[in-house]
């Protein structure tokens, strides 16, 4: 591992944060540095772990100069930390406190609070005792990887003293808290008084402490005793034992949907409604996967304490799925999931019992699945809670197959894992939020890159869905993508896709699969506006074409959708975009009119088929938006055919105002919350008497 330390990087971070207002001295300025170069490497800290500090003095509103500590404050991430993610703490309060000889994680909490210079300032760190009770001016902490292979051992103390020897400073594993600190602090006490100065402390099985009296000392120091730790693991490599698999993608995206439908048959979800997924299957995750030991090593447990409340104790391990029969594998699927939970409801009975104490039982079900030839399966409710569990649990691979290859991989056991699990302050790290009205859903939009499409993604992503936008043209889709998405980015993936080629179409649902999980709405929107009359050759052509366009290709849409949904079980929406044309065809508009109204009749052969399956099938009947389908003249050509002019022709209906895509998108919407509405029509035209539906 390399520094990433540079000079030049150092001395413009102090001079941005001076710049600020109000400005940021150099102690909190380095400390933002080097901590963002830490989390930076995801070998080092994952999603809001590891913690820094640095201790400095800071003067109080009524001028005087107080000793402080600024730690990293809960809440924020190391990798994109920003001076105020350090808050002030007082440190003659910390002090005060680890005089005590015992104080519950509660109380720690309120009086860390209550230390704040600034009251408004986020949670100090749960573990900014300890880097208080350490006399270091620096201090960095990490759950890296390549320490957690060496410290995840029966024999991990003394392999750790015989990488860094006088350096060492090892503390047997206790929770993190108040008793982790006083433990911390009497170990650095002893170090002391035996005339030792250690540079490095690694914790038992939980993550390795640098120190240094500048930000760059401590940073290079951690990325020493990692480097060190590399190269032992390094050197005792079983080749066997990192042989990779070779993904299949339509494999996958089967098993994907297969699973993500299983999870939310047994654990009670909705219809319609199921957790997402994130999908890992990098040739070494899938080489694991592979070997003989794999489901005994996952069972052992978390390869840190912390990482408990996103992958539960263990993952889920099901092998064999890619020789049965869909029905069955679901079957068997949802056997292995109803199993692991009622393992969980076990663990959880037999530690209540075993430690004396009464909880309330978290839910029991897997956040990890693994499957070989498919890869990690991490779920969650949102695709970002997905992302963190598969970060974490792709991580813990790496950390298992390095801690073999050193002795045994020995975490923490499943008594530790408990109290950290139902731990009130690592519980307070998830945040708890409202449910949007799609949540949990995933929806494939076509034609997505503008007008109806585009309204669409935007408002079933402001409403909680994960969407798969599709449209032919990749610039606007990345247009559309950078314009709308936002903080909800995680919640959109783009596909270029024609659907009028059904291998595009197919490619564009298993990106659904291994993007979130599958499908459970589809709005088929894309299509285009041709005109002719059908009495002419040129006519003809046009609804040749049409029908491929406006009818067929809904049909491809709708049919893969269909493969989805019915291979998860858990029903589904179909939606489909018609048009006012269906049922009041305008003049010399025959070849887009015909191929409309027969789209109005697939959807509705749609639901009378599918109905028994939980599929609804629904559609918009939708006239004069606003849309790409009017350009190259097209627009001027229905007016005139009307004998409107161009803003006339919009606002031509019973209520005389003009129709948007987002009202069309609305539409949508509440067809995909109407569980029990299929085989409709819906318009949405302004009123128009004669397009009313019959």
């Amino acid at each position: 591992m390399d520094s990433r330390y540079v000079d030049a990087d150092a001395s413009r971070a102090v001079s941005e944060c001076a710049g600020r207002a109000p400005p940021v001295g150099e102690p909190v300025a380095l400390r933002t540095y080097t901590a963002r170069l830490l989390g930076a490497d995801d070998s080092l800290v994952l999603h809001g772990g590891g913690n820094t500090s640095v201790k400095s003095e800071a003067r109080t509103l009524f001028g005087e100069t107080v000793a402080v500590i600024h730690v990293k404050g809960s809440g924020w991430d190391l990798a994109t930390i920003e001076p105020p993610g350090h808050p002030a703490v007082r440190m003659a309060a910390l002090e005060r406190m680890l005089s005590l000889p015992t104080m519950t994680d509660e109380q720690m909490v309120n009086e860390m609070r209550l230390a704040l210079l600034d009251a408004n300032a986020p949670t100090p760190s749960v573990e900014t005792l300890l880097h208080a009770a350490l006399p270091a001016r620096f201090i960095d902490h990490t759950h890296a990887d390549a320490i957690l292979a060496v410290a995840d051992q029966e024999q991990g103390e003394s392999i750790c003293r015989e990488l860094f020897g006088e350096r060492l400073l090892w503390v047997p594993y206790v929770m993190p808290g108040f008793g982790l600190a006083k433990a911390c602090k009497k170990a650095w006490d002893e170090a002391i008084g035996a005339g030792r100065a250690p540079t490095v402390m690694v914790l038992e099985r939980h993550g390795v402490f640098t120190f240094g009296e500048s930000a760059k000392e401590s940073y290079e120091r951690m990325i020493e005793a990692v480097t060190i730790a590399e190269r032992f693991a390094a050197d005792r490599m079983e080749t066997a034992n990192v042989l990779g698999g070779t993904p299949d993608d339509r494999l996958e995206a089967a098993v994907v949907t297969v699973v993500r439908g299983a999870l939310a048959n047994v654990s009670g979800e909705p219809p319609e409604r199921a957790p997402i997924v994130a999908v890992r299957a990098g040739e070494w995750i899938l080489g694991f996967l592979e070997r003989k030991d794999a489901y005994e090593l996952v069972q052992r447990g978390c390869a840190t304490p912390d990482h408990v409340i996103r992958t539960k104790p263990t993952a889920l391990l099901i092998p064999h799925v890619e020789s049965e029969e869909p029905n069955a594998l679901a079957a068997r699927i949802e056997g292995e999931i109803a199993e692991y939970a009622r393992r969980y409801d076990r663990y959880f009975e037999k530690m209540c019992a075993k430690k004396n104490v009464t909880r309330t039982k978290l839910d029991p079900w897997p956040r990890v699945i693994l499957v070989p030839r498919v890869g990690i399966l991490a779920v969650g409710k949102t695709k970002r809670d997905a992302e963190i569990a598969a970060d974490i649990y792709e991580h813990t691979i790496q950390v298992i197959t390095d801690a073999e290859d050193v002795g045994r991989y020995s975490p923490v056991s499943l008594g530790d894992l408990f109290d950290v699990e139902y731990w009130s302050l690592e519980q307070a790290k998830i945040k708890k939020e409202p449910e949007l009205p799609l949540a949990k859903q995933v929806a494939l939009v076509t034609g997505a890159a503008s007008g109806i499409g585009r309204a669409t993604t935007a408002l079933f992503m402001e409403l909680g869905a994960h969407v798969v936008a599709c449209d032919r043209n990749g610039n606007a889709l990345d247009a559309m993508a950078s314009e709308i998405g936002g903080k909800r980015r995680q919640q959109l993936v783009t596909c270029v896709t024609d659907v009028t080629n059904r291998e595009q179409v197919s490619r564009a649902f298993m990106l659904a699969a291994r993007m979130f999980g599958g499908v459970d709405i589809v709005v088929s929107n894309a299509g285009d506006a041709p005109e002719g009359r059908l009495d002419s050759p040129e006519g003809e052509e046009a609804l040749r074409r049409s029908l491929d366009t406006n009818l067929l290709a809904h049909n491809t849409v709708a049919s893969c959708a269909v493969e989805a949904m019915r291979r998860a079980r858990r029903g589904g929406c179909l939606l489909f975009n018609a048009s006012k044309s269906a049922f009041n065809p305008g003049p010399g508009f025959g070849p887009y009119a015909v191929a409309k109204a027969a789209l109005v009749a697939l959807m509705r052969q749609y639901a009378v088929d599918l109905g028994r399956f939980g599929i609804r099938a629904n559609a918009v009947n939708a006239d004069r938006i606003r849309t790409g389908i009017f350009s190259g003249g097209v627009l001027e050509s229905r007016a005139a055919a009307r004998g409107l002019s161009v803003d006339d022709y919009f606002r031509s209906n019973l209520l005389g105002r003009e129709v948007t895509a987002h009202d069309v998108a609305a539409a949508f919407a509440y067809l995909a919350e109407a569980r029990a509405t299929t085989g409709c029509v819906i318009t949405v035209d302004g009123g128009n008497t004669a397009a009313f539906p019959r």
